[in-house]
């Protein structure tokens, strides 16, 4: 496995990955943690987390995505519901 130390926002605005995974509660708050930067440097990923059903435990274990289009590079950001 490779491992990259940085800032994952600011390397992925630089083209660095095509894609990022992150854990979010079910609750789309996206109020803390790197949840919270993605939410704020990234709004799509929170709009597409939004249309879920706020609070629904069933999401546990599953996702939402939004691809991202950044100074013409194109990534996914993957909101994996991982905590209730």
């Amino acid at each position: 496995m490779k491992v990259v130390k940085g800032d994952l926002i600011k390397l992925a605005k630089e083209g660095k990955f095509d894609l990022i995974v992150h854990g979010c509660n079910c609750f789309c708050t996206m109020g803390a943690g790197i949840a919270k930067e993605i939410k704020r440097e990234f709004p799509l990923a929170y709009t597409v987390d939004k249309k879920t059903i706020e609070g629904d435990a069933t999401k546990l274990g599953t996702f939402s995505w939004t691809e991202i289009d950044f100074n013409n590079h194109k990534f996914i950001i993957v909101n994996g519901y991982t905590q209730y």
